[in-house]
């Protein structure tokens, strides 16, 4: 017997370390002990025919950098490695834990022989929604969702990551470590985003925008969707979401006059925000930026049949695919991570509420019927163009304590002219800001220079792109691959927005941040989780599900998350969804 060392501090348990093997081709794993600070690999020489080629693996899926390792065994030897010769990717994978927290909260239901209403897969903001609404009519629910319990809520009702002295996006600061990069991009392709497998999903990290889409961004949408958005559809949806705006103030009203008055027919107003600012009472906390983890965990707590009666969430369950039978959804298989078992659970409705990516995944897995052949088929994301800068002392409209977030639009609108939105952030890091320690914020104030910092964003709306698409080979285990490149119906805007960007920042009286300018930058596609339309919804049957989300060929099978979106509006999607989601609750209870 011989010994292979692996010395480490980073990847210690409850990360799990591997030796993958040349003499096990490449796909059997050689177990260890983690013992005095290292992972302990005690081998036989005799299995390895003179010298021993391998390389270490992190959580059975990320494979050591660099160069394969080798060693010729000797008996009784030692062989010792350590974080300055073995290094891993990234960690971008699913977090899979089950933490005190998770198991007290969220027990699992494992009973297959049980059969329930419906059946959710996904609890971001359509699946979460979608989940809570169904309860609350009394249904039976199971919640399946791929992640663990990561946040109890939405992290900008956190304690923050401050990026003292600099801009900071502090709703989005801790995206990009928890973020899950779940695909590969095909040659060519420029997509750019992540997921959140996680109880509330992407829920958790968004940013709590929530205009409704204007008239003109409808020209892809059935007129019984948009009747019903326009009507009671996105007002419930504002109440679920605790629609608010800041609270005005003598310099916001001042902000907005001046800029109505020095950059043309634009109409300047408060963004709508999914927070709550103000308890019911002024002893009561207020719930903060709007996610469907807030929503689900409250439930599950509350042991009374308005809050956990009726609801059940099963974490680390990742769905692998729906069986059916003829035209019926029967049973969802869920690969269990933390008992490594795959489940059955029967439902007598299913909606497949995973996230653009992921339910195309799904369905294409589990070989659904599909009579346009649309399903993957346009994968789309629109284009954004932003800037940052500065307010310094001396404009008229600097303020050290102030901030405002707010929309524009034309009144003037329509698909061919002026067809953008215009997001509008005043001292940006107090707007959505927490400060508890006044010593870090005190220290920021010195660094920025007592500038006022501000972000520019226009966001236009996009037809979806039928060259685009997701494509998955191969077990659940594999990445799906995706080939997204930008669609072209922004760009005849982008000499407006210039010119409008200049307008802007000349009427605020604006100057650069140092080392950046004032020209506009495009974000990456999928940066700000707004990619559509891989399972569309059609009128007249020309997409993968009708205007009630239903599958086309399947009489109790639905989606519902943006993957249903026949084009990437100007207006950040999320009202949207929430409407669809009470909207689709409704149309199940009806049936059921």
């Amino acid at each position: 017997m011989f010994t292979i060392r692996f010395t480490t501090t980073a990847y210690r348990p409850d990360a799990l370390v591997t030796l993958r093997t040349e003499a096990g081709a490449w796909t059997d794993d050689a177990g260890g002990v983690y013992q005095d600070g290292a992972w302990v690999f005690r081998l036989d020489e005799a299995d390895y025919g003179g010298v021993l080629t391998f390389k270490f693996v992190l959580e059975r899926s990320y494979w050591m950098l660099g160069d394969n390792l080798a060693v010729a065994p000797v008996p009784g030897a030692d062989y010792a490695f350590d974080e300055g010769n073995v290094k891993f990717p990234p960690y971008d994978g699913l977090i899979v834990e089950n933490s005190r927290v998770q198991e007290v909260f969220f027990p699992p239901a494992l009973d297959e022989q049980k059969t329930y209403d419906v059946i959710v897969v996904g609890s971001g903001i359509g699946g979460g929604i979608l989940a809570d609404q169904l309860s609350d009519l009394g249904l039976d629910v199971l919640v399946l969702e791929a992640g663990s319990y990561l946040f109890p809520t939405h992290v900008a009702n956190l304690p923050r990551r401050h990026l003292v002295g600099r801009f900071d996006k502090h709703i989005w600061g801790l995206y990009g470590t928890f973020k899950v990069v779940n695909y590969t991009n095909a040659p060519g392709s420029a997509f750019e985003g992540g997921q959140a497998f996680n109880l509330g999903g992407r829920s958790v990290f968004w940013g709590g925008f929530i205009p409704r889409m204007s008239g003109w961004e409808f020209h892809a949408w059935p007129a019984g969707i948009r009747q019903y958005l326009e009507g009671p559809g996105y007002a419930r949806a504002e109440d679920v979401m605790n629609r608010t705006g800041l609270p005005s103030s003598p310099w916001n009203e001042s902000v907005k006059q001046t800029l109505a008055q020095r950059t043309g027919d634009f109409v300047y107003f408060d963004a709508p925000m999914a927070v709550q600012y103000s308890g019911l009472s002024a002893a009561s906390i207020p719930a903060g930026m709007f996610s469907t983890a807030d929503l689900l965990t409250e439930s599950a707590l509350t042991a009374d049949p308005v809050g956990r009666e009726g609801l059940t969430v099963n974490l680390n369950h990742a769905v692998v695919r729906v069986e059916t039978d003829g035209g019926r959804a029967t049973a969802v298989v869920a690969h269990d991570l933390i008992s490594n078992t795959f489940r059955s659970y029967k439902a007598r409705h299913v909606a497949l509420c995973a996230g653009t990516l992921e339910s195309a995944k799904i369905a294409l897995m589990s070989g659904l019927r599909d009579p346009n052949g649309k399903a993957g088929v346009g994968l789309t994301d629109h284009l954004i163009r932003y800037i940052h800068f500065a307010l310094p002392p001396s404009s008229p409209l600097y303020s050290s304590a102030e901030s405002a977030k707010l929309l524009a639009q034309h009144p003037g609108a329509d698909k061919d002219h002026h067809a953008f939105n215009v997001l509008l952030e005043l001292g940006a890091d107090l707007n959505q800001g927490r400060f508890v320690d006044d010593e870090i914020l005190a220290e920021h104030r010195r660094r920025r220079g007592d500038t006022m910092l501000c972000e520019l964003v226009f966001l236009f709306d996009q037809r979806l792109v039928e060259t685009n698409r997701l494509r998955h080979a191969g077990p659940p285990v594999a990445k799906p691959e995706v080939l997204v490149r930008p669609g072209a119906d922004g760009d005849r805007f982008r000499a407006e927005t210039d010119a409008l960007t200049g307008e802007i920042v000349d009427a605020l009286g604006g100057i650069a941040l140092v080392g950046e300018d004032l020209v506009l930058d495009d974000a990456g596609l999928g940066i700000v989780a707004h990619e559509v339309g891989t399972l569309r919804l059609g009128a007249g049957g020309t997409g993968v599900v009708d205007e009630d989300l239903r599958f086309l060929e399947y009489e109790n099978l639905y989606a519902c998350d943006l993957s249903v979106f026949p084009s990437s509006p100007a207006a950040n999607p999320t009202l949207t969804l929430a409407a669809l989601a009470i909207r689709l609750a409704d149309h199940i209870k009806a049936r059921a």
